[in-house]
Formats: C-alpha cells, sequence, structure tokens
C-alpha cells in the first residue's frame, strides 16, 4: 500500500473515532480525544501489508485506539488539582472513552475481546505506577514497563485476529518513538512523563541512549530483511522511525 492510501485510512479511522466520541460538554472543557497517529498506524500494520481486514477488525482497531485515548486523558489530570471542574471531567472523559470502546466490541458481540482488553488495561496501570511509587526498578524492568504501556492493547488485538508476525515490528517501533521522544524533550529541559518520574533514568541518561541505538540497530534490520512486509510498507516504516531521529538532530540543532 502506498503512503498516499496509507494516510487516507488513517484520516478515515480518526474521523470513525471522532465520531464515536461526539459529547458536546466533553469537547467543550476537555477537547477532541488524545489520537496518537503512529501507535494508529502500527495498530493498523496489518491491513497497511494486504491483509484480510474486515469490518470487525476495524470496528476493533477503533476500539484499542479509544482504549488509549482514554489512558491519555486520565494523564493529562494534574496530580496536585485533580479536584478543579477542568480535572473533573478529564476524568469524565478518559471513562467515556473507555465506556466507547466497551460498548463499541459490545454490540459487535466481541464479548470475549472486551475481556482480554479489560485485563490489559488493568496490566498497563500496574506498570504506570511503577513511574509513581517510591519502590527501585532495575534499567531493564522500566524499558520493559515503557513497551508494554506504549503497546500492550495493539499486541493483544493482533494476537486475537492471529496476526502474530506484526507484534515484534509493532512493539520495538512504539518502544523507539516513545524512546526518543522522552529523551529529546529531557534533553531540552522538558519533563517527559517516564524520565521526569524516574529517577531510575535520569541517572542513566547514556546508559538509555545506547538502549535506543541498540533497538533501533535491530529493528532496522529486521524490517530492511523482512520477507513478510511489502517493499513500499519497509520504506515508510523506515522512514518514520528515521524521521524521529531527525527530529531529535533538529532540536539539538
Amino acid at each position: 500500500m502506498n503512503e498516499a492510501l496509507i494516510k487516507q485510512h488513517i484520516k478515515q479511522y480518526k474521523e470513525a473515532i471522532l465520531h464515536q466520541v461526539q459529547q458536546s460538554t466533553l469537547l467543550k472543557y476537555t477537547g477532541a480525544p488524545v489520537i496518537d497517529e503512529e501507535r494508529l498506524f502500527f495498530t493498523l500494520l496489518p491491513l497497511f501489508n494486504g491483509e484480510e481486514w474486515e469490518e470487525s477488525q476495524r470496528k476493533s482497531a477503533i476500539a484499542v485506539t479509544l482504549i488509549f485515548s482514554a489512558l491519555a486523558a486520565h494523564d493529562l489530570v494534574k496530580e496536585l488539582n485533580a479536584t478543579s471542574k477542568d480535572q473533573q471531567l478529564q476524568v469524565l472523559a478518559g471513562d467515556y472513552y473507555s465506556g466507547k470502546y466497551y460498548h463499541l466490541l459490545a454490540i459487535d458481540g466481541q464479548l470475549d475481546l472486551i475481556q482480554i482488553l479489560s485485563e490489559g488495561v488493568a496490566t498497563i496501570s500496574e506498570h504506570k505506577t511503577r513511574f509513581y511509587d517510591r519502590q527501585i526498578y532495575g534499567f531493564d524492568q522500566l524499558i520493559q514497563s515503557i513497551q508494554l504501556i506504549e503497546s500492550q492493547s495493539i499486541e493483544q488485538l493482533l494476537e486475537y485476529y492471529s496476526f502474530h508476525e506484526y507484534i515484534f515490528v509493532m512493539k520495538e517501533s512504539l518502544l523507539l518513538i516513545a524512546l526518543k521522544k522522552e529523551l529529546a524533550a529531557y534533553e531540552q529541559g522538558e519533563q517527559p512523563f517516564y524520565i521526569s518520574k524516574s529517577s531510575q533514568l535520569q541517572a542513566n541518561i547514556n546508559i538509555l541512549q545506547l538502549e535506543i541505538e541498540k533497538i533501533e540497530s535491530i529493528l532496522m534490520d529486521e524490517i530492511k530483511n523482512s520477507e513478510l512486509l511489502e517493499e513500499q510498507l519497509k520504506s515508510i516504516i523506515l522512514e518514520k522511525l528515521m524521521k524521529c531521529t531527525l527530529e531529535k538532530q533538529l532540536r539539538e540543532g
């Protein structure tokens, strides 16, 4: 699938997701839900690679994106001011998006997928607590937690529809993108979520840079040598990953 068609699909999915959450009060006070286009791209990887993609898969992909929108809405709640009207509405927005994903799958009869995804959301929340509690976690444990937080629900979706062979590229790509964004923001004096809440990561920025380089090298080789991915799609994925590197270089410049 070429890049123009991929962009068209992503646009259509974003419109379908926004159509699911037309609630005037929440839109007025909290804005449109956060839809991460990079995560949506990797959710739709089998579709872009020419796999059979039916209506149930379309609805499930929308549901998974709503899960991440719900998690993002809850993350926007300020820890020290969660009682204000705007913050209370932000919590409600997250709950609303969660309810929408549940409803969308329920009316499609996918109760087993609801259970799987619900368990995944609980696991994501557990791993997010690693960045709030005072326990000491190892560097590798934190990297594993970041990867799980960024990709767990998509992994469950791909497994559910037996698209197992796409999972490695999806997980490693989303981890790489997340770590690059975190490091670039931190180096600019910002407070990115994972690094700002982990003294372990802050104390090992050099190791984090080496980890990013290792992941990037392995992933690039995996994509280039893949017999599964179409050549056009390989180029588009590699361009996405390189764009993330270039953006970091531009910030540093």
